[in-house]
């Protein structure tokens, strides 16, 4: 999980710690980066608007290394950004504010993949 807002961090992995799925976090796609390049996950979920690196560079940069899908959680998207995430790579796009039914869903998709 990356998003630079602690209390989603805290919120979404309290929900999926409750349901069995172990979760590791980071406040920016630098920190997400240097954990992709040491292990490899199940799913990645990151937001698309952070400091220091935002989602857009830290998806085409985590995709160089890792086929691990990334859904991209944004609050604000047209149909180019859209466009543009698929084509970095994204795996889906979860829009703000999103249910935790459809992101529990997508959790256990692919969990253990």
């Amino acid at each position: 999980m990356i998003d630079d807002e602690a209390n989603i961090r805290l919120l979404l992995k309290e929900i999926f710690s409750l349901s069995g799925y172990a979760v590791e976090e980071a406040e920016n796609g630098c920190v997400a980066l240097k954990m992709v390049k040491e292990k490899q996950y199940d799913l990645i979920l990151m937001d698309k608007r952070m400091p220091v690196m935002n989602g857009e560079e830290a998806l085409s940069e985590i995709k160089k290394l890792t086929d691990t899908p990334v859904y991209v959680v944004s609050a604000f998207q047209s149909a180019e950004e859209i466009d543009r995430l698929y084509q970095l790579g994204a795996a889906g796009i979860l829009t703000k504010p999103f249910v935790m039914k459809d992101v529990l869903e997508i959790a256990e998709q692919f969990a253990d993949a």
